[in-house]
């Protein structure tokens, strides 16, 4: 790693104004047009106070960012990223440690990783898979549950947090957030638990 872990911070975001600038700036360019959320269903999310917004910073320069949904005490992460230029310098795993200490009082962190045995060849198995290690690694568990959102195929993690859950509740708290970010409609007909 090129930068030095202990002089990495967390901050939560407080200015949509800065949610904004990382959408257009960054989240464009990390992640493909189909898997963002468009920018209007975040801020209705950011004004009804069910969102929230992370950043990793070295200084005042911002190397990630995480965001997570949330519902009460519960939270779905919805995006992380560490920035072109920091990748593959250990960043992700820091952030991921660092965010524990911000969910530490919370009742349940979910995420989703694309389920490598739904590739569509061996290099996107592959790159799943890498995904999918790289969250255990952080302490992540697999819950066994596994969910399809519009067409694509998830494996659903559990956050650690100071309480466990069955994957009853898990089901019910992963559904409930995402009922909260999509429309009814979309959530009839694009949310499929298996």
């Amino acid at each position: 790693m090129n930068i030095d872990p202990n002089r990495l911070t967390v901050r939560r975001l407080t200015d949509f104004a800065a949610v904004e600038t990382l959408y257009r700036e960054r989240m464009k360019k990390d992640f493909a047009r189909n898997e963002l959320r468009p920018l209007a269903n975040l801020r209705r999310s950011w004004e009804r106070d069910a969102y929230d917004c992370y950043g990793l910073f070295r200084g005042e320069e911002i190397l990630g960012y995480a965001f997570f949904v949330r519902l009460g005490g519960n939270y779905l992460f919805d995006y992380l990223a560490i920035a072109g230029e920091h990748r593959d310098e250990g960043l992700g795993s820091a952030f991921l440690r660092l965010l524990a200490g911000c969910f530490a009082d919370a009742d349940c962190v979910v995420g989703e990783v694309e389920d490598p045995d739904k590739a569509k060849d061996a290099a996107e198995r592959e790159q799943r898979e890498r995904r999918l290690r790289f969250y255990l690694r952080a302490g992540y568990r697999e819950t066994g549950l596994r969910s399809v959102v519009f067409g694509a195929d998830y494996r659903i993690l559990e956050v650690p947090t100071a309480k466990t859950h069955t994957t009853d509740e898990l089901r019910e708290v992963y559904t409930a957030l995402c009922r909260s970010v999509l429309p009814p409609a979309f959530f009839r007909t694009q949310f499929h638990m298996q």
